[in-house]
């Protein structure tokens, strides 16, 4: 078999690639440390396709021809800069090659947590701090959670996990006693001030999660220190790059949703809103539609508060007491965007400049606490902006919340009370209801993952005239439009989710 390389000197970022263990393997890892080389993309099965082979050197024939030899493939170099060739090896030799610890460590003071999937929380006597933290966060993580919660009272320590949007009870050896050791503890990982008891501290803590096939990823862990009466109570927000790989068509959208949403998204100028209060997944929609459009041709620029996942080859910003959204925002537009994404709109002078680079033909994505996208477009009028150019620049208005999926595993018809069907008008009849009724995957709740329900508002020329004339935005004749409560009764009708849910977090009053 011809195994001649074509030699090629573009460099092609990893992201570009799907990551392939087991043909990476077939190079030892000695081998591709050292010639800084390793292999690259999916093996086809004919074992004729073109093979990546990701160099520091593409040039170097003589090694491309080696080991085009020793897999007895054609091989098609490319180039990868040291930092790309050490993240693609650390993924192909999990546990042996520790770029990926390596990288979190530089970005703290202090060693990476080392959380494993086989730890969890014991009550065994004499347990140091961080060994409690380390088991507890261990369990956090694989069971999902997205917050733990260490509330402190006179003669007792809460602690709690949030999984999918849910408080839950977990017990732990954390005593009244050992709790102001854990809250040193976690104080001193992210660089706080121990001595300070008396004001509200933010923090970060990196850690790395071993999971059950040894893989490993990192964790960012950002804490909110809050002094009490009787100690301090924590709120550790987990940040898994594991939660945030959500392509725009797994969001979770109807079909009509999606298409309105990606020519949205596609567009090369106007101004999109996202709306929802805090936890209703607005920055996992954003992250996942800056995702979809990340190209060479566009240049792409965020300001967040705080930045919860790294996005390749996006030039992200955090605000900070010397930087504000609006004066990132301004700064932004002497840097010749294609994109912008301005976390948050908290005030008129952010809400302006977002406006203005619209109309100066960029992109923006923004989002507002909100209810609806009614309530959305008239905030942004409330917000001082001139209501001409909110009807000319304005693209479209989506709106969500999460409600939780019902388990597969213990996935049962069900009957819900006849109450339950009346609060919910226009609900479909003759429809065949399930929930969960607990097991061990779902850890007994029911329910296991979290799925989108929107509503998505692209103005037409009389809800302009409405915007313009000042009168109630909700008097337009929206035809087409699929309200929130629609959406979430479509997916309760189709297995997906349960009426108790979307009463629980999308109730009619919504619409």
């Amino acid at each position: 078999m011809d195994v001649k390389p074509t030699v090629s000197g573009d460099f092609l970022d990893l992201s570009r690639f799907q990551l392939d263990r087991e043909l990476m393997q077939k190079l030892d890892k000695v081998y591709c440390l050292e010639k800084r080389v390793v292999l690259l993309g999916a093996e086809d099965e004919t074992a004729s396709s073109v093979v990546y082979l990701g160099m520091l050197d593409p040039s170097d024939e003589k090694t491309a021809f080696e080991v085009g030899t020793r897999i007895n493939q054609k091989i098609q170099p490319v180039q990868l800069n040291q930092y790309e060739h050490e993240k693609a090896l650390a993924y192909g030799f999990p546990g042996e090659v520790i770029a990926v610890e390596a990288e979190v460590s530089a970005s703290a003071s202090h060693p990476p947590l080392m959380l494993e999937h086989s730890r969890t929380i014991r009550f065994c006597p004499d347990q140091t701090a961080e060994e409690i933290v380390v088991d507890m966060l261990s369990e956090a993580v694989t069971r999902r959670a997205s917050d733990i919660h260490i509330e402190t009272y006179e003669h007792d320590v809460d602690v709690r996990f949030r999984i999918d949007g849910v408080l839950n009870q977990v017990s732990t050896p954390i005593s009244p006693d050992s709790v102001r050791k854990i809250c040193s503890f976690l104080r001193i990982l992210s660089d706080l001030d121990i001595t300070e008891s008396r004001i509200a501290q933010d923090g970060r803590v990196a850690a790395v999660y071993r999971d059950e096939g040894k893989e490993t990823r990192q964790i960012d862990l950002r804490i909110s220190v809050l002094p009490g009466a009787f100690g301090h109570d924590l709120v550790l927000r987990v940040l898994d790059e594991k939660r945030i790989t959500l392509g725009v068509d797994q969001l979770g959208m109807s079909n009509t949703c999606l298409e309105q949403w990606s020519r949205l998204i596609h567009a090369t100028d106007g101004l999109v809103v996202i709306a929802g209060p805090t936890a209703s997944g607005k920055t996992t929609t954003l992250y996942s539609a800056i995702r979809e459009i990340n190209t060479d041709r566009n240049k792409i620029l965020t300001v967040e508060d705080p930045i919860e996942y790294r996005l390749p080859r996006v030039s992200q910003k955090q605000v900070s007491a010397s930087m504000s959204f609006a004066d990132y925002a301004r700064a932004f537009m002497r840097q010749d965007p294609d994109i912008l994404m301005i976390g948050e709109v908290r005030d008129e002078e952010t809400a302006q400049l977002a406006l203005r680079a619209a109309k100066m033909g960029h992109l923006v994505f923004t989002t507002l606490h909100a209810n609806d996208v009614f309530t959305a477009i008239s905030r942004l009028a409330l917000l001082g902006l001139d209501r001409t150019d909110v009807a000319a620049d304005l693209s479209g208005v989506l709106s969500q919340r999460l409600v939780r999926r019902i388990c597969e595993s213990c996935r049962q018809p069900d009957e819900p009370p006849p109450e339950m069907l009346s609060a919910l008008p226009g609900i479909p009849s003759d429809v065949q209801w399930f929930k969960g009724t607990g097991c061990d995957v779902c850890g007994n709740s029911g329910y296991r993952g979290q799925i989108g329900v929107f509503e998505l508002l692209v103005p037409d020329k009389p809800l302009r005239e409405l915007i313009v004339s000042r009168r109630d935005v909700t008097e337009a004749d929206t035809a087409g439009f699929v309200s929130m409560i629609q959406d979430a009764s479509a997916k309760a009708a189709a297995g997906i989710t349960t009426l108790e849910e979307i009463l629980r977090v999308a109730p009619p009053r919504v619409e």
